[in-house]
């Protein structure tokens, strides 16, 4: 007996789930698009060519009066271009240090180039050993910053776990040398090291000593004293981000903080709900700070109401939502909110309704919006574009295009949805995905094609898992070349050789790929092959391949 109208799924959209589904391929097969190549120039090739040079000659540990006759050597080398070397070299540096790599030596090598009249705005990774019982023989790039560090602005420096003599006296050392530090990451430091950093270097704007338990609320006070001491009044103070999270810092070390350095614009990742409150008791109510950027771990409207009395001037707020009876739409009490990193403790304090509504409320000023926690749905990216048209930063466990209305607001000609978007991460791991049975993934590889199609200052993107196949990545960059991505991180996607080595070819300024070894269409002799492809001077950045 024939079954007459009787509904049958679609077998390939109703057995896909999550995590494990190929994405469904193109069902018209049009002429592909053509993405057109570039050649470097004369000028980036040189750069590209001596800088690897450089860094063949010192790859293994020569003695320090030949590396310093290297130096010599190279100060005949045009400054511009000594510059340009030291620039890419520490900008893929800092971008491979931050993915995984463990490749600091190499890194540093580029510091042979340096010269006193040389500005460098990258950070510089240093790493200060415990000096041996013999007597302390410092690495070539810390002798390197001793006689060149002149320039330099933005130092990441990992401490020893001793502040010895021999410590004291190279770190005085490298501080009276980069007296135009702005930003300052010390790792594992002490109140000693606090107190000589503010000692001698006077225009940071920056200090993060993130994590360090050795400092304690006396170093605060060493830290209040030296800026204090070193303006005496004339001379304004110049800090003004500091992050003690992590540390032995206490509430009332961090209420003198703000009392003593009103200037402070930011706090990092402490919470100043509680230093509030001290501040707000001792002075009966009518304390104002300067405060633009603070963390909330959680979130009440006792304690928004505070941050609005306190800190009118916020614009960027880390907040938790851990408790019944609040929600994303209390936060508009902040009238200055721009940039929202939001944790959701329990999925029923979060629905994608509040989110829509916040989204329409504040989203003209929305510049940065994280989500993460406990999230069981998908965004929908077209309604957050539409909605949010200046956003630069987004990152969302996962997003979907539901309907043809929201596909519109991604296609439309005339908007200027994501024209800004710098960076984009689609990550399930920090949420908590939804079994998708019978999901249209056509139409989500629809909306995610639109929407890279329209970011042309994308910088980083995340995609956990990845919906797109290769006519999808084809048609992106025939439209968009992603000239500025830096950073591109793809997992669990149906791509294979070709389209990596398409993406290395027209993504210029790409410096690290992340994610390879999920790729469903790469072996491990693609992977060999592709490194070989990254070796050649079509591009200028150094690439860092990270399976």
């Amino acid at each position: 007996m024939a079954l007459v109208n009787m509904h049958l799924p679609r077998l390939p959209l109703a057995l896909a789930r999550h995590q494990e589904a190929f994405p469904l391929a193109p069902k018209s097969s049009g002429p592909l698009p053509v993405v057109l190549s570039k050649v470097i120039s004369l000028k980036e090739m040189c750069s590209k060519f001596w800088l690897e040079r450089v860094q063949f000659v010192l790859r293994r540990n020569l003695p320090k009066w030949q590396a310093f006759a290297v130096q010599r050597f190279l100060k005949d080398l045009p400054r511009s271009l000594r510059a340009m070397m030291v620039h890419n070299a520490l900008k893929a540096g800092g971008l491979h240090l931050r993915h995984g790599s463990r490749e600091l030596a190499a890194i540093n090598r580029a510091l042979v180039l340096l010269s006193p009249d040389m500005q460098v705005v990258e950070p510089v990774y240093v790493t200060l050993p415990r000096p041996g019982p013999e007597g302390a023989d410092w690495p070539l790039d810390v002798d390197l910053i001793l006689r060149n560090g002149d320039g330099l602005t933005h130092l990441v420096l990992t401490m020893p776990p001793l502040m010895t003599d021999a410590v004291k006296r190279v770190f005085s050392d490298v501080c009276r040398t980069c007296k135009k530090l702005n930003r300052v990451r010390l790792i594992d430091a002490s109140d000693d090291a606090l107190t000589l950093l503010t000692r001698y270097c006077h225009l940071i704007t920056h200090l993060d000593v993130y994590g360090s338990a050795g400092i304690t609320d006396e170093g605060v006070n060493r830290i209040i004293v030296n800026l204090l001491w070193w303006g005496r009044g004339e001379e304004p103070v110049r800090l003004r981000h500091i992050d003690v999270g992590g540390t032995s810092v206490t509430q009332e070390g961090v209420a003198a903080l703000l009392s003593r350095v009103p200037q402070l614009t930011s706090l990092g990742s402490t919470d100043v709900v509680e230093a509030l409150k001290i501040m707000d008791e001792l002075s009966d109510g009518n304390v104002v700070t300067a405060l633009e950027e603070v963390n909330v771990r959680c979130v009440t409207i006792n304690n928004l109401r505070l941050l609005r009395r306190m800190c009118p001037a916020v614009t960027s707020i880390s907040a938790i939502i851990n408790y019944v009876g609040v929600t994303v739409n209390d936060l508009r009490l902040l009238p200055e909110l721009q940039h929202l990193k939001l944790s959701v403790h329990e999925p029923y304090l979060l629905s994608p309704a509040l989110l829509y509504e916040f989204a329409w409320s504040v989203g003209t000023r929305l510049v940065t919006l994280r989500l993460e926690g406990d999230v069981y749905w998908e965004a929908d990216i077209g309604v957050l574009a539409g909605n949010c048209p200046h956003i630069e930063e987004l990152a969302l466990p996962a997003v979907t295009v539901p309907t043809r209305e929201s596909l519109t607001a991604l296609t439309n000609k005339d908007t200027i949805a994501l024209a800004r978007l710098k960076v984009l991460e689609l990550d399930c791991m920090t949420g908590v995905g939804p079994k998708a049975w019978a999901k249209d993934f056509t139409l989500v590889r629809r909306g995610m094609t639109a929407a890279l199609s329209r970011c042309p200052q994308l910088r980083r993107l995340v995609c956990r898992p990845t919906n797109l196949v290769e006519t999808d990545l084809l048609e992106i960059l025939s439209v968009n070349r992603m000239k500025r991505l830096e950073v591109l991180e793809l997992y669990n996607c149906a791509l294979g050789l070709v389209s990596a080595q398409l993406l290395v070819d027209t993504c210029e300024n790409l410096h690290v790929m992340k994610g390879l070894r999920t790729w469903r269409g790469l072996t491990l002799h693609d992977l060999v092959m592709l490194r070989r492809h990254t070796r050649g001077h079509r591009r200028t950045a150094e690439l860092k391949i990270l399976p």
